[in-house]
């Protein structure tokens, strides 16, 4: 076992080495490599929350992403009060679309630290399912954490930025709502909004109006030929995958999922 210390307080998370190392490049190399953890099985993670921890440490066991009431006595609700309200305004244990999309950001931006790339793809779909069921997008909190905590290339951000694009365009939005944002992610946003053509348009008009645009998408871009939101088309978009051949495995694995 090695024991894991989280946050400013050293929460303690005892947890099967091998199980860590084999889900976890960060551990595998802080428990197996040359650094003061590998001879003591301690790794402290003390600017990380142990709320967040704790759902990693479940999904390392069970595969998917849970929570869990601790030990201590707490619940769903004191557990979740530091990332904001739910968006039901009652937090269920068993919805994700109930809790604050913030968990699943900071979720994602946390695996992405413990390099823990399918943890990465399910908070994805995750917080996929929670935007599709709630029919609310990030908050301006979300997106400043976005913008201060991903690179260019993530996935989340990408992410983040068809939100933007997709979702909030065709809202009555708050002026103040875009002022708030990171200029950086508003301004991407804007600029694929406007380069979209409207999606009144029939798939014949859009495509043209695409090419009016210079809007260059791969054929196999889920917008290529439809404006619909892209987070609701393909999971895949965002995710990370090795190859075609794990592509559409994980196609196959969600159109088995959601038949069942």
């Amino acid at each position: 076992m090695a024991t894991i210390l989280v946050g400013p307080e050293h929460k303690k998370f005892m947890v099967h080495q091998t199980l860590l190392c084999d889900r976890s490049k960060y551990f595998a190399k802080a428990l197996t490599g040359s650094f003061e953890e590998s001879k003591t099985g301690t790794v402290k993670l003390e600017d990380v929350s142990p709320v967040l921890f704790k759902i990693v440490v479940s999904w390392f066991y069970c595969g998917k992403i849970v929570y869990t009431a601790s030990e201590d006595g707490s619940n769903i609700d004191q557990d979740f009060a530091g990332f904001g309200d739910g968006d039901e305004n009652k937090m269920n244990e068993d919805d994700i679309s109930t809790w604050p999309k913030q968990v699943l950001v900071e979720l994602y931006v946390l695996a992405d630290r413990l390099d823990i790339k399918r943890l990465r793809d399910n908070t994805i779909d995750a917080l996929i399912t929670a935007i599709s069921e709630s029919s609310l997008s990030l908050r301006v909190r979300s997106y400043a954490f976005v913008d201060s905590n991903t690179t260019a290339e993530s996935s989340l951000r990408k992410f983040a930025v068809d939100c933007l694009a997709y979702h909030l365009r065709h809202s009555m939005v708050d002026h103040g709502f875009w002022l708030d944002l990171p200029h950086d992610i508003a301004i991407t946003a804007l600029l694929l909004s406007a380069q979209r053509a409207p999606r009144a348009l029939c798939n014949s008009c859009h495509l043209r109006g695409l090419i009016r645009n210079a809007v260059k998408l791969a054929d196999d871009h889920p917008c290529k030929y439809e404006d619909k939101m892209s987070i609701m088309m393909d999971n895949c978009l965002y995710h990370e995958h090795a190859d075609d051949e794990e592509k559409k495995a994980c196609q196959a694995s969600r159109n088995q999922t959601a038949k069942k």
